[in-house]
Protein backbone atom coordinates (compact mmCIF):
# COMPACT_ATOMS: atom_id res chain seq x y z
CA UNK A 1 0.00 0.00 0.00
CA UNK A 2 2.93 2.38 1.00
CA UNK A 3 4.56 1.63 -2.79
CA UNK A 4 1.21 2.85 -4.39
CA UNK A 5 1.05 6.09 -2.46
CA UNK A 6 4.70 6.48 -3.33
CA UNK A 7 4.31 5.49 -6.78
CA UNK A 8 1.14 8.00 -6.93
CA UNK A 9 3.45 10.58 -5.14
CA UNK A 10 6.09 10.72 -7.85
CA UNK A 11 3.40 10.73 -10.72
CA UNK A 12 1.82 13.61 -9.40
CA UNK A 13 5.02 15.56 -9.32
CA UNK A 14 6.07 14.60 -12.76
CA UNK A 15 3.24 15.00 -14.55
CA UNK A 16 0.95 17.90 -12.93
CA UNK A 17 1.54 21.75 -13.30
CA UNK A 18 -0.13 24.52 -10.96
CA UNK A 19 -3.10 24.57 -13.46
CA UNK A 20 -4.28 20.90 -12.24
CA UNK A 21 -3.45 21.17 -8.87
CA UNK A 22 -5.61 24.60 -9.04
CA UNK A 23 -8.43 22.76 -10.88
CA UNK A 24 -7.72 19.92 -7.88
CA UNK A 25 -8.54 22.62 -5.34
CA UNK A 26 -11.57 24.74 -7.25
CA UNK A 27 -13.55 22.27 -8.29
CA UNK A 28 -15.28 19.54 -6.13
CA UNK A 29 -16.79 16.57 -7.58
CA UNK A 30 -20.55 15.37 -6.92
CA UNK A 31 -21.79 18.55 -5.25
CA UNK A 32 -24.09 19.78 -8.58
CA UNK A 33 -23.70 23.12 -7.58
CA UNK A 34 -24.70 24.65 -10.66
CA UNK A 35 -21.24 25.06 -11.42
CA UNK A 36 -20.48 26.74 -8.76
CA UNK A 37 -17.16 26.07 -6.20
CA UNK A 38 -16.91 24.68 -2.77
CA UNK A 39 -15.92 28.49 -1.99
CA UNK A 40 -18.74 30.22 -3.68
CA UNK A 41 -20.97 27.24 -2.45
CA UNK A 42 -20.03 27.97 1.11
CA UNK A 43 -20.09 31.66 0.84
CA UNK A 44 -23.30 32.04 -0.95
CA UNK A 45 -25.14 29.02 0.43
CA UNK A 46 -27.67 29.06 3.82
CA UNK A 47 -26.54 30.33 6.40
CA UNK A 48 -26.83 28.90 10.29
CA UNK A 49 -29.01 31.13 12.30
CA UNK A 50 -29.11 30.46 15.86
CA UNK A 51 -31.97 31.79 16.95
CA UNK A 52 -34.25 30.76 13.61
CA UNK A 53 -36.00 28.08 15.23
CA UNK A 54 -37.22 30.41 18.21
CA UNK A 55 -38.20 32.92 15.60
CA UNK A 56 -40.63 30.68 14.52
CA UNK A 57 -41.94 29.37 17.83
CA UNK A 58 -42.07 32.83 18.88
CA UNK A 59 -44.18 33.98 15.71
CA UNK A 60 -46.28 30.88 15.62
CA UNK A 61 -47.41 31.60 19.26
CA UNK A 62 -47.85 35.29 18.79
CA UNK A 63 -50.63 34.27 15.33
CA UNK A 64 -52.04 31.81 17.43
CA UNK A 65 -52.53 34.32 20.35
CA UNK A 66 -53.67 37.35 17.56
CA UNK A 67 -56.21 34.48 15.97
CA UNK A 68 -57.91 33.77 19.04
CA UNK A 69 -58.31 37.35 20.20
CA UNK A 70 -60.18 37.47 17.02
CA UNK A 71 -61.99 35.06 17.09
CA UNK A 72 -63.54 35.44 20.58
CA UNK A 73 -64.12 39.13 19.68
CA UNK A 74 -66.07 38.20 16.95
CA UNK A 75 -68.39 35.50 18.78
CA UNK A 76 -69.33 38.25 21.26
Amino acid sequence: MASDTESLAVFERDHYDQYEYYNLQEYGCGSGGKGRTKREIEQNGNRHVPAGHERKILEKLHNSEVKRRRSRSSSN
